[in-house]
């Protein structure tokens, strides 16, 4: 009795110290992936703030030269990558001035009556990207619908009553979009159709949901595909292409010089002050292993014009950031 009760005791004790062993293992990794993913963030929020400051510094340089234009040639638009400690960073920066706004398809109420209207001449932008892109010009409806706050249907566009009727169903926006991701909510769009394939580019890389009140693009950023939609000329835009890469486009009088003919003055701008940002953290040289943080930021820059004195020599107080959109994904 004896040696079976001391047996049992030491069977007891050792799942007992089993049991220990395996919860302190748990633990030690539940707290080396928090550290590891505390570094990755660490890392992904320094690539957003060296972004923050080449785009300071761009617009001081360019104060200096008193020539405001934004080309894909500056550092900030260039591969950028961030070391900290053990852990690094991946920085890509995309002009969301270089791209059609949505939310410009539908303007704000202009009169006392509070009625908004459809931007016409963004519709016909739009559907123009659509239709050089090989998309269905159609589906532009679709984006008219969700963003106004009728509930009428365009002709071949979806409103309440359609999403309600899904499974499950969907709230109708009835207002802007906060991001181009949105679209996935609507009717007739799909991942392929928004991110592309092997060979097709996606849509997201030519529109996106900020920029210029007016819809103004970045002459100097923008794809081929969105200068042929504005300009409704594919011929325009291989030309305004080739002529920026020789150089960049300074003001609006030099659009008008060099590219005498075609109608610029209110559909382009040289320079840019929404930037999308991704920036993605990672630690750990394994695949296996390695842990990845991603931060998705939307940056506004600011010229502060009206708080600058008098005789007061530039700096980053006439410049500023504000951050209008942050996304973590771990």
């Amino acid at each position: 009795m004896a040696l079976l009760l001391t047996l049992m005791i030491t069977v007891i004790l050792a799942v007992i110290v089993l049991e220990f062993n395996y919860i302190m293992r748990v633990h030690a990794t539940l707290s080396g992936n928090l550290t590891d993913d505390l570094k990755a963030e660490s890392a992904a929020n320094a690539g957003i703030n060296t972004v923050e400051a080449l785009l300071l510094n761009d617009m001081l340089a360019d104060s200096e030269k008193d020539v405001f234009a934004d080309t894909l040639e500056e550092d900030w638009a260039s591969e950028i990558t961030v070391k900290t400690g053990d852990a690094s960073a991946a920085v890509a920066v995309s002009d969301e001035m270089s791209k059609l706004n949505l939310n410009r398809l539908v303007t704000a109420p202009q009169d006392e009556a509070g009625i908004e209207s459809v931007n016409e001449a963004m519709l016909e932008n739009v559907r123009r990207l659509f239709e050089v892109l090989e998309l269905d010009a159609n589906l532009v409806d679709c984006i008219v619908d969700w963003i106004d706050e009728n509930d009428e249907e365009r002709q071949f566009g979806a409103e309440a009553a359609h999403y309600e009727s899904l499974d499950p169903p969907v709230k109708c926006k009835n207002g802007p979009m906060d991001s181009v991701e949105e679209l996935l909510l609507l009717k007739g769009f799909d991942t392929e159709m928004l991110y592309g394939g092997e060979d097709t580019p996606g849509l997201a890389k030519f529109v996106t949901v900020c920029g210029d009140e007016n819809g103004s693009i970045n002459i100097n950023t923008a794809p081929v595909e969105v200068l042929a939609a504005v300009l409704n000329s594919e011929s325009s835009a291989s030309t305004i292409v080739d002529s920026r890469e020789t150089s960049p486009f300074e003001s609006r009088e030099d659009m008008a010089t060099r590219a005498p003919g075609i109608d610029l003055s209110e559909k382009c701008t040289t320079w840019s002050s929404f930037f999308l940002v991704t920036s993605i953290g990672s630690i750990g040289s394994e695949p296996s292993t390695t842990r990845n943080v991603s931060i998705k930021a939307l940056l506004k820059r600011v010229r502060n014009e009206e708080g600058q004195a008098e005789g007061q020599e530039l700096g980053e107080d006439y410049f500023s950031i504000d951050t209008a959109y942050w996304k973590v994904e771990r």
